[in-house]
């Protein structure tokens, strides 16, 4: 459930990115691609969360970032292109960090995969983001059952 959480995620960051305002996004397009309200409803939520706490998710479209990762031969080995490409599209969402994305080469490469493609990647990081280990951190309490949803 938490990668279909941070597909979500993806999905409405990148229609904000493309000027969309918040209420224009097609949410019935994500009902009939297969999501359900609770995922639906912790990914608008864990978005809210990073807004409160004041990251910038959602700053100028215009920004770019000063400076890209260069992966490493031993890296480019064991990642997909589709991974790497994945890697830059999360980083240039700020839904992860540098450290963060670190973290989860890192993850990747310590977990002795032969080939890791984007759905390696959207395991490690809803790990990583969903599963922290600061239990007093809200964001932990974002995913929601099937009959739950965030007023």
């Amino acid at each position: 459930m938490q990668e279909k959480i941070i597909e979500i995620i993806v999905y409405i960051l990148s229609e904000i990115r493309n000027s969309k305002h918040i209420s224009e996004i097609d949410l019935k397009r994500l009902n009939k691609d297969g999501y359900t309200e609770a995922e639906i409803n912790t990914a608008f939520a864990w978005i809210l969360s990073k807004i409160e706490t004041g990251e910038k998710l959602l700053s100028d479209p215009s920004f770019t970032l000063k400076s890209h990762r260069f992966f490493h031969n031993a890296e480019k080995n064991i990642l997909t292109t589709e991974a790497m490409g994945y890697l830059i599209q999360m980083k240039e969402l700020r839904i992860i960090s540098d450290t963060e994305e670190e973290q989860i080469i890192d993850k990747v490469l310590l977990a002795g995969y032969q080939k890791a493609g984007v759905e390696e990647i959207k395991l490690i990081l809803s790990t990583l983001l969903f599963d922290s280990e600061d239990n007093s951190s809200p964001l932990n309490r974002l995913v929601l059952l099937n009959n739950e949803t965030i007023n």
